[in-house]
């Protein structure tokens, strides 16, 4: 069985205006910190013995890509609750960081929504 998947999302959505710049730093707290925050999150999920994989998102936030890629599960850094454009993706699905969440690589909300999603898929 394939594992599912987690994108990791940390620049706004492509839209008209948005300078080719904006978030090539990777966002608030640079590229770095979501290396971090993905490498706490894969560890902590193989600790737990869940079967998913963390994938940095590499579609520059193309939701219809996303769709397409059939991802589970989008978490999104601080910053990005209206600068992503998620339309036709599950909203229950997404999870908005907090910037406490976020800096501290506290992985728990992302923990709890897969848990979650496991216990709906046995039911």
């Amino acid at each position: 069985m394939n594992p599912e998947k987690i994108y990791f999302i940390s620049r706004p959505s492509p839209t008209l205006g948005r300078a080719p710049i904006f978030g090539a730093g990777g966002g608030l707290f640079g590229l770095y910190k979501g290396k971090d925050y993905i490498a706490s999150l894969q560890r902590k999920l193989k600790l737990a013995g869940i079967n998913w994989i963390v994938e940095s998102d590499n579609t520059e936030a193309d939701i219809e890509k996303i769709i397409e890629q059939n991802i589970r599960l989008l978490v999104c850094a601080p910053g990005l609750r209206f600068q992503f454009y998620s339309n036709g993706f599950d909203k229950d699905n997404i999870i908005h960081l907090s910037m406490m969440d976020y800096v501290t690589n506290n992985v728990r909300p992302v923990i709890n929504k897969v848990k979650e999603i496991c216990n709906e898929k046995r039911t």
